[in-house]
């Protein structure tokens, strides 16, 4: 018995007698045995609804299993797209410069038919100065022996 229940216990049993105060005072201890039982019973469900349990932990942790699960099918989607994407432009590029090669060659084809037409336009006057020098240069020659003879 506690230090209060000594004196209660000495109390009563002035009052009410050896026997009377022993049964009281048991029956005293005992209610209240039964009520710091009960609350602490009280207080562990309270606790309970509070504190995470193995059940709910072992909820919380297949959540986060799932969630990384879509989480790394999301990103090996995203990862495939942006391959394809990559695919794609690569074979726009190439097409691109394909064709910027093509007109390239197009143009150098032009530009060198062109330059022989130029060349052939020169190579025509040429001849038509030389024969035109030449012809110039026999008068000349012939005027000259006209002239001494």
């Amino acid at each position: 018995m506690g230090g209060s229940l000594v004196e209660l216990y000495t109390q009563l049993e002035e009052k009410l007698g050896k026997e009377t105060a022993k049964v009281l005072v048991e029956a005293i201890e005992e209610l209240t045995e039964e009520k710091k039982n009960f609350l602490k019973f009280e207080l562990r469900e309270e606790l309970l609804k509070e504190v995470a349990t193995k059940e709910d932990i072992k909820l919380i942790l297949e959540k986060i299993r799932v969630l990384d699960e879509k989480i790394e099918e999301k990103i090996q989607s995203l990862e495939k797209n942006i391959e394809e994407k990559t695919q794609s432009l690569e074979k726009s590029i190439d097409d691109k410069i394909q064709t910027l090669e093509e007109k390239m060659d197009r143009k150098i084809q032009t530009v060198r038919v062109e330059i022989q037409e130029v060349k052939s336009e020169i190579l025509k006057w040429l001849i038509a100065l030389f024969i035109g020098q030449a012809t110039f240069i026999v008068g000349l020659v012939f005027t000259l022996v006209k002239l001494l003879k």
